[in-house]
């Protein structure tokens, strides 16, 4: 096996579980407005797609997305109804401190500005252990189905793509990393990836998640 000394990590459903349903009905609360419109005029619309590759600043894309939807929803409620869509898995946050003790950890994630700046805010666990190596693709101007976001993710974090390892539950996503000669994880559950770290000397044998 290759000497791993960056892993990175994806956020949604690797690091917490995200359930997308749960996201739109809080925006329904918010807004008063079906979730089957929402989900039409912001995500299959494409324009969070746009945000979550670099299109708006955050206050661009509260601007749009107020106009998209016909209401006011603010900053705080936004981020709210991410907050509620998202359940941080404890286990594997657990296992991401092992790995940090061994070697330097990143986080990767298609999402876009608003969340970049609340990340605090919405997912508080992600950005103690991350702080500045939670990147997103919004600041990179690209998105993880685009083999160029690796590059330009490793040139901030100062690795290397042979011997960086990526954990993406996202097939397509792990396609575009091997793409770019990272070493990757496809990501089903908290025992594969153990099995793929102790395999990368990243963690012991017979280490047990809590």
């Amino acid at each position: 096996m290759p000497v791993i000394d960056l892993v990175i990590f994806d956020m949604d459903d690797v690091l917490c579980r995200y359930d997308f349903a749960r996201r739109l009905g809080c925006l329904a609360e918010i807004t008063g407005l079906e979730a089957a419109f929402i989900d039409q005029a912001i995500f299959r619309s494409g324009f969070d797609d746009l945000a979550d590759r670099g299109r708006y600043t955050a206050e661009e894309y509260l601007q749009h997305f107020n106009a998209h939807l016909g209401v006011d929803v603010s900053r705080q409620d936004w981020l709210w109804a991410r907050r509620q869509s998202i359940t941080p898995d404890a286990a594997v946050l657990a296992l991401v401190e092992h790995v940090r003790a061994q070697v330097p950890v990143a986080m990767l994630t298609n999402n876009g500005p608003v969340l970049q700046e609340g990340l605090e805010e919405v997912f508080p666990q992600a950005a103690e252990l991350f702080g500045e190596r939670a990147l997103f693709s919004c600041q990179l101007a690209s998105s993880k189905d685009e083999v160029a976001i690796f590059p330009a993710a490793l040139e901030i974090l100062g690795g290397q793509p042979e011997s960086t390892l990526f954990i993406d539950d996202s097939e397509t996503y792990i396609a575009s990393a091997h793409g770019a000669g990272l070493r990757t994880h496809h990501y089903l559950g908290i025992d594969g990836l153990v099995n793929a770290l102790q395999s990368f000397k990243l963690l012991q044998v017979g280490f047990i998640p809590n």
